[in-house]
This record gives C-alpha cells, structure tokens and sequence, in this order.
C-alpha cells in the first residue's frame, strides 16, 4: 500500500513538472488553444477567453492555426518561425540563432559582428560565421542577417542564381557609383559600361533593406500587454486582464468523486498552477526590465540602457528561449506611451564593451548634434566620436558613421553647404 502511494505521488509530481516547463515554452496562441483544449477533455475547467486582442506568434507553431495567408506582425516573429528548426535543436545552436536575432536591426542587416558574438557566447568565430552563413541560407526573404549592403545584395543574387564574376567585381566596387557613376564603375572594373549599366539594372530589382516591409507599427494594433506605472521611486508592471486567457475550476470541484474525477481534479489544478507562474514569469522579467530601463519611462529613449536577454534569463533563472518567448510581440505602456518590450533590451553601442552607453542614447546625442552643427563647417565622423566620447559615451568613429548613415545623414564633405 505505501509502494502505491509513492508512486500515486511521483506521478502527479512530474504531470505537474511537464505542464510548468510546456506551459512557459508557449507562445500566447499555443496557449489558449492548449487552455481550450484541456477544457473540453476536462469537465472541471473554465476558460475565459481573452477579450480585443489580436493574435499574435512566435514561431512556426504559432502560425498553423492561423492559415496560409496570415502575416507576421512584425520582422522578430517572422524570423522565430523561419528557424523554429534550428532553434529546436537546443543548445550552443539555440543560443547562437537568439543571439543573431537580438543583433537583428530593423533593416534585416545584422547589427554585431561574428567577432563580437563569439566573444559574448565563447564560441570559436568560424563556428559563428558557420552558424550565421546557415541562418542567412535557411531564412526568407533572401538578404536578411547580412552584415554589409554587399552581403544583402549577394546573399539576394546567389538566391536567384545571379551571381557571377562580373558582378562580384561590381560589388567590391559599389561605394564608388554614388561620386563617380556608371562610368566610373566601368573604369575600376575593367568591365565595359554595357556590362555595368546591365549589372545596376539587376541590383535595382534587389531590396538593400529587406527587413522593412516588416516594419509595420505594432502598437496600434492591439491594446498594450503591460501597463507601466510609478510607486513612489520605482516603477511597476501591471498585467492587463486580457493579456492571456484565465481559467477557473468548476464549483463541485472539492467534493469527493469518482477516482475519474479525482484525476480530473488533479490536472485542473496543475493546469492552473502552470498558468499561474507562467504569469509570475512574465512579472519577474517585466520587474528586471523597470530595474534597469527605469530612467527611460521618465526621460525617453536616450536614457535607455544595454540589456541583453541573456542578461535577463541569467537573473531571473529562466532559460534564454523561455525570456525570449515572453518578450516576443509583448507590448508595454508608459508615460511616453506605447512601446515593444525587446525595444527595452537594446545592445550596447560599443559591443566589446557590455557596460558601454546603448545604441538609442548614442543615436539620440549624434541625432541632436548632427541637427545644430555648423552646416558651413559640418562636422566629421572623427569628430563626433570626439563629441560624444566628451559626454561620456565612448563609440568608435566606425559605429558613429554607420549610425550617422541610420540617421540619412551624408558624410562632412557632402553635408557642407556652398553657398
């Protein structure tokens, strides 16, 4: 008799195990349809249904139910569900596919280098560049995770089987087709301008920046997720009613039944209770994020600091894809409004350096400096890193120009005004 309740004990044990780790694996969709499912097998379960939101996924999953023709609401989702297969292998392989698609900016371009990713994740560079070279082969539209507008636009012409010698040379001489043209091109290349004006004609057809046709606004799709409010002198994240569905056991729940019942009963209760921490998982990340990105609830995006998710799952205990899930589409709401969450976690400018100023306060500074410099006398890139290094934000002269471009500013000697 004792053997048989032991064992009556290890089962309902490990039922409950496996619901707490699938149930803070899923997206919100798998979610309510694993709830919806459970309370039509389970006489005890009452699922309320989440009320005005639009669906959302992250991975492919996610995207069964919702058909052929759904799209996904923004660039991070659909690159979840493109290497949902990579990402289930788990793993230095899991770690290194988050880790790309954190690095992953709103252009489709990747903002990290190989050098500094396998730095951050102590991985060998040429198991990076394999790993990376695999992600910009598995993923569609073709270009997204390059590193350079080369890179998009070969990764573009190899996928429509383009590419050739004549225009890998055009390639490596690109730069020179905004000061000198076609011609100049031709006379760099050795190639005859027939050739080259053919060979543009080609590149025009590609997309240089395939990431934004994903770049639809997703706050003004649903209400936020997360509402953002002041407590004296720190802040607080209050979860919306609608952020998830809600269950609740049947009234004759704790009477006594048949052993059916009982069973039934049991699982409710696991159901209930996976439910309730998969919702104090989201707190616990949420609190981690207003630890950190307090000032930018009070003084906007220049305040914003470098948090990685590896950061966040190292502090919460929670395991990289499980924070990464939570975030995924999640949105927050503030005093300076409406925002995504994995806005909340930029990288460091400077990425060899992990306490370095975030990219959004850098952008912010150069923005401001750009706008009130003396347009007779601009300033070089050399010159704002000086700048900036003076305020306290020390970035190269390489990441100030490519952040200067971001912004569509021009280099000095074509910002000048002759007048």
């Amino acid at each position: 008799m004792s053997f048989s309740t032991r064992l009556h004990v290890r089962q309902s044990q490990g039922f409950r195990l496996r619901h707490v780790i699938s149930v803070l694996q899923m997206s919100e969709e798998q979610l309510e349809d694993h709830l919806l499912q459970a309370a039509r097998d389970n006489p005890l379960l009452v699922v309320r249904r989440r009320r005005g939101v639009t669906r959302r996924a992250s991975n492919v999953d996610d995207f069964l139910d919702l058909g052929a023709a759904a799209e996904p609401s923004s660039l991070y989702e659909h690159v979840m569900r493109e290497l949902s297969g990579l990402l289930s292998h788990g793993g230095p392989m899991e770690r290194l596919v988050i880790t790309l698609i954190e690095a992953l900016e709103p252009t489709g371009w990747l903002g990290q280098s190989v050098e500094d990713i396998a730095a951050e994740l102590c991985l060998e560079p040429r198991l990076v560049e394999k790993g990376l070279r695999l992600v910009q082969l598995r993923v569609t539209p073709s270009g997204l995770f390059a590193r350079d507008l080369r890179e998009c636009l070969q990764l573009q012409l190899e996928d429509q089987e383009l590419m050739n010698d004549d225009m890998g040379r055009l390639l490596d001489s690109l730069d020179l087709l905004e000061r000198g043209g076609a011609v100049a091109l031709a006379a760099t290349t050795g190639l005859s301008l027939a050739i080259v004006e053919r060979q543009l004609a080609l590149l025009r057809r590609l997309d240089p920046k395939p990431g934004t046709r994903f770049s639809k606004d997703p706050t003004l799709a649903r209400e936020p997720d997360v509402r953002v409010e002041p407590r004296g002198n720190r802040w607080v994240a209050i979860l919306r009613p609608s952020v998830e569905p809600q269950i609740s056991l049947q009234a004759a729940a704790a009477g006594k039944g048949s052993p059916e019942m009982q069973q039934a009963l049991v699982q409710a209760r696991a159901l209930k209770q996976a439910l309730d921490l998969r919702q104090n998982a989201l707190k616990q990340i949420m609190q981690v994020i207003l630890t950190v990105q307090g000032d930018f609830f009070r003084e906007g995006a220049q305040a914003l600091r470098p948090l990685s998710l590896s950061a966040i799952a190292q502090k919460t205990g929670f395991h990289l894809s499980t924070v990464s899930r939570v975030l995924n589409g999640l949105l927050v709401e503030g005093p300076n409004g409406i925002v995504v969450a994995r806005t909340l976690c930029p990288h460091s400018a400077a990425h060899t350096c992990t306490n370095g100023p975030s990219k959004p306060r850098v952008i912010a500074k150069l923005r401001k400096a750009l706008a009130n410099e003396n347009p007779s006398c601009p300033m070089s890139d050399q010159s704002l890193s000086e700048l900036l290094a003076a305020e306290g934000l020390a970035v190269s002269r390489r990441v100030v120009a490519k952040y200067r471009k971001e912004l569509g500013f021009s280099a000095a000697a074509q910002r000048r005004w002759r007048g």
